[in-house]
C-alpha cells in the first residue's frame, strides 16, 4: 500500500514536534519555579520571620534589663511605670515572642534548635535573677532594709551578676541571629542561580519554539490554509444564495475530496432551487429526481409539493368557512363586554351608593368636636365600604366612644359594620350607668344571636373593638377591650392597656367576661385606641409590616402635636411606608387628649 502524505500527517508531524519542545520548556520551567518556591517559602516563612523574632527578642530582653535594674537600684512604689512595664514585658510580650521562635524552630537545623534550647535555659536562669531581685522590693519600704540594699546592689551593679547573665543571654542570642542571617543570605543566592537557569530555558527553548512554529505555520498555510480559504469563499457565496462561477481545482488529498463533494453539492442545489421555484409558482406537475435513494432532502421535496397541491385546497375551503366564524365571534364578543361593563358599572354604582349609606351611621366631626374637642379620627378605608368603623355618643353623662374592626373589609366587612353599629346602639343604650365591660358582655351577645342564629355550622364572623367611657369632670376613663388595645402616652412613655384575646360576635361567653381598665387621667395624656390596619401594613425598603413597636414610636414622636397636625403626621408616614404597596386593610386610629 502506498504510503500517501495526507493533510493530517503533515499536520500531526508539525505539531508533534513543536508539542515536543513546549512540554520541554513546560517542565523545565516548572522544575525550576518548583525549586525558587520551595526556596522562596523557606526565606519568607520560616528564615525571615526567624530573624525578625529573634530582633524582636533582644529588644525585649534588653528593655527588660533596663527595666529590672531601674526596679533594683531607684526608690518607687509597686505600681509606678516602669514596674507595670516590666510586668507587661514578660507576661504579655516575651511569651508571644517566644510562641512564634518555638513555631518557627521546628524549620531550622539541629545546631540552631540547640543554640536556641541553651539560650532559652540561660534566659530562665536570667528571669529568675528578675524574679528574686521583685521579691526582695515589693513595696517601698522594702528599699530602706539594709540587708536588702547590699544584695540587691551587689545585683544590680555595673557589671556585676545581672549584667553578666545578661550579657551571655545576649551573646548567644547574636551567635542565633548570624546563623539564620547566613542561612537566609544563601537560601537567597539558591534562588538567584534557579531564576539564572530559569532564564536559559526560557530565552533558548523559548527560540526553538518560535523556530518550530514557524516552520509549521509557514507549512499549513501553503498546503491547508490557501485551498482552505478558497473553498470557504465558495461556502460563503453558497451561504449568500449565490452560485460560483470558477471551477473548484482538483487536488489529492483531503481537501481535493472535500472539493469533488462540494462541486455535487453545488450541481444538486441548484436543480432544487429550479424545483423550489417551479412549485412555489403553483406548478406542481414538474419534473424531479433526487440525487439517490439516500437524499432525504429531495424525497423530502417531492413529498412537499405533492402535501402542498392538497393543502392548497383545503386552505381555500377552510379560509371561507373561518371567515364567517371570525365575524360571528366578534358579534358576541362586542355584545358580552357592553354587558359587562354594565354589570360592572351598576355594581360600583351599588357600592358608592352604600358608601353613602355607611358612612350615614358614623358621627359628624361637629358632634366629635363638641364630644371630644381635643381629638381627630384618622380613618381610611381600604375600599369604598369599609369593615372599620367608628362610634361616639353622651351616655348617663359620659362621653362613649370606640373603634371598631369587623371581620373582612370591602362589602362583607360593611355588612358586619352596621350589624356591629346597631348592635352597639342597643348595647349602651339598655344600660343605666355606662360600664364597657358589660357593653361588650351584651354587644357580644347581641352580635353572636344575630350571625348564628338558625346556624348548624359556626361561622367565624365578629368585631375586634376598643370601648372607652370618659367623665369629663374627673378625667376619670373605663376601658375594655375585644383584640383592640389602648394606648396612654404620659411623660415621654407609652403605656400599653391590654385587651382580652377573645372577639365579639364569634362565641358565646359561658362563663367568660370581659375586663374593665379604670384609669384616672392627667392634664395633657394622650389617649389612643385603633385597628389592627396601620400596623399590619405592608411596606418600607424590605417590603415587611410596620408593626406595633414603629406605630407606639410613631405615636410618641408625635403626640405633643395639636390634634389636627397628629392625623396629618399619621397620612404622611402612612404614605411614606407604604409607597409602592397596596393597602392592605382598613386603616382606623382615634387619638385624645385630656
Amino acid at each position: 500500500m502506498r504510503f500517501r502524505m495526507t493533510i493530517g500527517r503533515k499536520i500531526g508531524m508539525g505539531f508533534g514536534l513543536f508539542i515536543f519542545f513546549a512540554m520541554l520548556v513546560v517542565f523545565l520551567t516548572s522544575r525550576s519555579l518548583e525549586r525558587s518556591r520551595s526556596i522562596n517559602d523557606q526565606i519568607n516563612n520560616v528564615y525571615s520571620p526567624g530573624v525578625d523574632a529573634l530582633v524582636e527578642l533582644r529588644n525585649v530582653l534588653v528593655n527588660a534589663h533596663m527595666l529590672i535594674k531601674h526596679w533594683a537600684q531607684v526608690e518607687s512604689i509597686p505600681d509606678a511605670p516602669e514596674k507595670t512595664a516590666l510586668v507587661d514585658l514578660t507576661t504579655k510580650e516575651l511569651p508571644a515572642v517566644m510562641d512564634r521562635i518555638d513555631t518557627l524552630s521546628a524549620y531550622w537545623g539541629k545546631e540552631e534548635v540547640g543554640l536556641l534550647n541553651r539560650t532559652t535555659s540561660e534566659m530562665q536562669e536570667l528571669f529568675d535573677m528578675h524574679d528574686q531581685i521583685k521579691l526582695m522590693l515589693p513595696s517601698l519600704e522594702s528599699y530602706r532594709d539594709p540587708l536588702v540594699y547590699l544584695e540587691r546592689s551587689d545585683m544590680a551593679e555595673e557589671g556585676g551578676p545581672l549584667d553578666e547573665r545578661m550579657e551571655k543571654v545576649l551573646n548567644d542570642l547574636d551567635v542565633l541571629l548570624k546563623l539564620q542571617e547566613a542561612k537566609r543570605q544563601q537560601l537567597s543566592e539558591s534562588m538567584i542561580r534557579s531564576f539564572d537557569s530559569l532564564q536559559f530555558f526560557v530565552l533558548y527553548l523559548g527560540t526553538a519554539l518560535l523556530v518550530i512554529g514557524t516552520v509549521v505555520a509557514f507549512l499549513i498555510v501553503r498546503g491547508i490554509v490557501g485551498p482552505v480559504r478558497r473553498l470557504r469563499s465558495v461556502l460563503l457565496s453558497l451561504g449568500r444564495g449565490v452560485f460560483p462561477r470558477s471551477r473548484i481545482p482538483d487536488r489529492n488529498d483531503e481537501i481535493g475530496e472535500m472539493g469533488k463533494a462540494l462541486a455535487g453539492l453545488i450541481d444538486g442545489l441548484k436543480r432544487t432551487t429550479d424545483f423550489s421555484h417551479a412549485v412555489a409558482a403553483g406548478d406542481f406537475n414538474t419534473a424531479y429526481d433526487p440525487l439517490s435513494e439516500e437524499d432525504v432532502l429531495g424525497h423530502a421535496l417531492l413529498k412537499m409539493r405533492q402535501e402542498l397541491a392538497e393543502r392548497e385546497r383545503i386552505l381555500e375551503q377552510k379560509v371561507n368557512e373561518r371567515t364567517e366564524e371570525v365575524v360571528r365571534q366578534k358579534e358576541e364578543v362586542e355584545r358580552q363586554s357592553r354587558k359587562v361593563v354594565e354589570l360592572y358599572k351598576n355594581v360600583t354604582d351599588s357600592i358608592r351608593y352604600a358608601k353613602r349609606l355607611q358612612e350615614s351611621i358614623l358621627p359628624p366631626e361637629r358632634r366629635i368636636k363638641e364630644l371630644l374637642p381635643e381629638s381627630f379620627v384618622f380613618y381610611r378605608p381600604k375600599d369604598i365600604v369599609s369593615g372599620d368603623f367608628y362610634w361616639f355618643d353622651r351616655v348617663a353623662g359620659k362621653v362613649v366612644f370606640a373603634a371598631v374592626d369587623c371581620t373582612g373589609h370591602g362589602v362583607p366587612g360593611a355588612f358586619m359594620s352596621l350589624v356591629g353599629h346597631n348592635g352597639l346602639n342597643q348595647a349602651v343604650r339598655t344600660v343605666d350607668h355606662v360600664r364597657p365591660s358589660k357593653v361588650l358582655e351584651d354587644l357580644n351577645r347581641i352580635a353572636f344571636d344575630a350571625l348564628h342564629k338558625d346556624r348548624d355550622q359556626f361561622v367565624r364572623d365578629g368585631m375586634d373593638m376598643a370601648l372607652c367611657a370618659l367623665d369629663p369632670e374627673s378625667l376619670e376613663l373605663d376601658y375594655a377591650g375585644a383584640n383592640c388595645p389602648l394606648y396612654l402616652v404620659r411623660e415621654g412613655e407609652v403605656v400599653q392597656f391590654t385587651p382580652d384575646k377573645m372577639p365579639i360576635g364569634g362565641f358565646e361567653l359561658q362563663g367568660r367576661a370581659f375586663t374593665d381598665h379604670r384609669i384616672q387621667l392627667r392634664k395633657g395624656d394622650v389617649i389612643y385606641i385603633f385597628s389592627d390596619g396601620y400596623a399590619d401594613q405592608f411596606g418600607g425598603p424590605k417590603g415587611k409590616k410596620f408593626l406595633y413597636r414603629r406605630f407606639r414610636e410613631l405615636l410618641l414622636e408625635i403626640h405633643g402635636l395639636p390634634m389636627e397636625r397628629q392625623k396629618i403626621m399619621l397620612l404622611e408616614a402612612l404614605n411614606q411606608w407604604k409607597g409602592a404597596h397596596e393597602q392592605v386593610d382598613d386603616i382606623l386610629v382615634i387619638g385624645m387628649r385630656a
